[in-house]
Formats: C-alpha cells, sequence, structure tokens
C-alpha cells in the first residue's frame, strides 16, 4: 500500500532537471520538498519520460515550475531562478497507481503525477475578511441555536427553511 495518500500536496520545489537516463530517454526529473501534512519535509520526485503522449503533461509541470518554453537544455536554470524568485510554493499531485508486472506486482505506487496543478496555498487572511467571516459563523450557530427544543440543537423535524416553494409543474423542462 502506498504510504501517502493520492491528492495535492503543499510543497517546495527544490530543482529541476532534463538529461538521458539509462536507457538513453530523455527524462524530465523535478524534485521537490513536502511541507505539509504527514509527511512534511519528506521529498518527492517528479520524473517522466518525453514523449509525444507525455509532452503536454509535463510541458504544464515544466510550466508551473518556471520553465520559459524555449528548450529543455535551460530547465535546470529556469526552475533554480524560479525557485529564487518565488521560494519555490506549489503543490503535488500523488495518484496512486497499481503495479502490475515484476517484484512488486499488486502493490500501489504512489506515483507524483504533477506539479503546480491543484488548489493555491491559503494566504493570511485580513482582518476585514476573518471579522466578517467570524461575523457571519456567529450568527448561523445562533441562528441554529435558536432552533433549539431541548434537544441539544436538533430539532425532530429537518428544517423547512431550506426547501424551495412548490412551483408550477408545467414549468418543469423534463
Amino acid at each position: 500500500m502506498a504510504d501517502i495518500a493520492a491528492g495535492f500536496w503543499p510543497c517546495k520545489v527544490l530543482d529541476g532537471f532534463y538529461g538521458d537516463n539509462d536507457k538513453n530517454l530523455p527524462v524530465v526529473r523535478i524534485n521537490v520538498e513536502l511541507v505539509d501534512g504527514p509527511h512534511a519535509g519528506t521529498r518527492q520526485t517528479y520524473e517522466e519520460v518525453v514523449n509525444n503522449k507525455q509532452a503536454p503533461y509535463i510541458a504544464r509541470t515544466c510550466k508551473a515550475v518556471g520553465w520559459k518554453c524555449q528548450s529543455l537544455s535551460t530547465l535546470k536554470a529556469d526552475v533554480a531562478e524560479w525557485v529564487k524568485a518565488t521560494g519555490g510554493e506549489s503543490t503535488l499531485e500523488i495518484r496512486h497507481v497499481k503495479v502490475t508486472t515484476g517484484k512488486r506486482a499488486g502493490s500501489v505506487w504512489a506515483k507524483p503525477n504533477s506539479i503546480g496543478r491543484g488548489p493555491k496555498p491559503l494566504k493570511e487572511s485580513t482582518q476585514e475578511n476573518l471579522y466578517d467571516a467570524d461575523a457571519a459563523m456567529r450568527a448561523a450557530l445562533a441562528e441554529d441555536s435558536n432552533r433549539n427544543n431541548g434537544n441539544g440543537g436538533h430539532d425532530d423535524a429537518p428544517p423547512t427553511d431550506d426547501i424551495p416553494p412548490p412551483g408550477d409543474e408545467d414549468s418543469i423542462p423534463f
């Protein structure tokens, strides 16, 4: 079983490389460090062989980490410049892939699938937004507690204020 959950994880991009692997195939490799969650501090490597099928996905990831889209020969320098300018804050998508052949057949591989696609990390809220959000939450909690009939805040019947009024059945499009 994969030890990291599938999904998007906040990360810091460390570096990126382009070169040929030991099978003489062109490869893009980008190293990241997870910065949040139970695996914070662990490093993951996004690595893909560049071919016609994978190129659009690799290009999106490379662009997300600062590649200037001229030549993969500049990937290392472009990523280093982007990390220096931005701090390298990004997201890593982990996808679980079932291994079907080899010694690890039947196990699950936690594959670093893309970088920079997930939800952007939240920034610190302004005081004004925090005040407004807290006021909205207090109002919702007060309204909910006004429905309390001695059942610990829960009515026997569901609330009816969220049910739309009946309409003309002839206006239903199906």
